[in-house]
């Protein structure tokens, strides 16, 4: 277990706002879970190649060398949403939905949701506040998509699933109250003086 908490550990400190973006630690933690599956299964081969490739790509990027894994796709229309963002915005639209079942409105429960987020630092993309419509907005998405095709949809499930034994308003404070462990809010940027 000792090669567990070393994974953990690397894990944890993972940090994207580093020079290289935090890679050295997933890697790490990669390492850790290979040591680990080595260690719990000795007769069986380690991480699926996939695994592997993926940490061999990010090593490779401090090299400077982009591996096809890694290329982004050639679109031709405004990209997506990173998926980070989309499953950020799952977790409030899960809260969103428990306050609903609390009995408050759609118009009060995203305000409710808006309000929290804004207590926490959280910002949208361009540094202004979230608004109630906006998540009404990521709940709406995550009411209409699959899960199979949307990770975002299939944290959305998972939070609700996760909180069923609790009341609407617990599973919505539970909620947000993992949500700093899992996306923390942006460091706000110092004036220039």
């Amino acid at each position: 277990m000792q090669v567990l908490g070393l994974a953990l550990q690397a894990a944890s400190q993972y940090d994207p706002s580093l020079p290289d973006h935090g890679r050295k630690h997933v890697i790490q933690a990669l390492v850790g879970v290979n040591q680990l599956v080595a260690a719990l299964f000795p007769n069986k081969p380690t991480l699926p190649l996939s695994l592997i490739d993926l940490a061999c790509a990010l090593k490779d990027l401090d090299r400077g060398v982009v591996v096809p894994l890694l290329k982004p796709t050639d679109i031709r229309h405004r990209p997506p949403n990173p998926t980070s963002a989309e499953l950020f915005r799952a977790l409030p639209a899960a809260a969103m939905t428990l306050e609903m079942q609390s009995g408050k409105s759609l118009k009060e429960a995203s305000r409710e949701i808006a309000s929290r987020l804004m207590k926490m630092g959280y910002r949208d993309s361009f540094g202004n506040r979230i608004e109630g419509e906006q998540i009404a907005k990521w709940r709406e998405k995550m009411k209409t998509e699959r899960a199979a095709e949307n990770l975002a949809v299939a944290r959305y499930q998972l939070a609700l699933e996760q909180v069923k034994g609790k009341t609407p308003s617990e599973g919505s404070k539970f909620l947000l109250a993992n949500l700093p462990e899992l996306h923390p809010p942006p460091i706000p940027k110092k004036a220039a003086s």
